[in-house]
């Protein structure tokens, strides 16, 4: 049986423009949608209901939760403040669960030497 190669999209084929990075930032929206699913539900809020006392839609909501990597940075964001998540503990909790369920080596700490020089310091 042929298989495709490992990393290659459940339909069978590579995406277009589909690189580490867009991987990582997919993954980073679908750890994120979780946990404002998951702070949502616990706090014993419908969809409908957060999408109101946050000033955004109720379809933002589902497609912020879905994961979808294109919901605006904002208010993806503001979602976030109002279930009272700060941001620092977003990026904390999105970045232990994406070394847990990814194959993607941790970044080195700033003080180790990178393999092709130092870096330019944006990330």
């Amino acid at each position: 049986m042929n298989r495709p190669p490992k990393g290659t999209p459940p339909s069978g084929r590579n995406e277009p423009g589909e690189t580490g990075v867009a991987r990582q930032a997919a993954e980073f929206a679908a750890a994120f949608g979780r946990l404002i699913q998951e702070e949502r539900k616990r706090q014993g809020l419908r969809q409908d209901e957060l999408a109101m006392v946050s000033g955004t839609g109720k379809r933002f909501i589902v497609d912020l939760e879905a994961g979808k990597s294109t919901c605006q940075l904002g208010r993806s964001l503001h979602v976030a403040n109002v279930l009272g998540l700060r941001v620092e503990e977003v990026l904390k909790d999105a970045q232990v669960r994406r070394v847990n369920t990814s194959e993607t080596p941790d970044i080195p700490d700033s003080d180790e030497e990178e393999p092709h020089g130092p870096s330019s310091g944006l990330l």
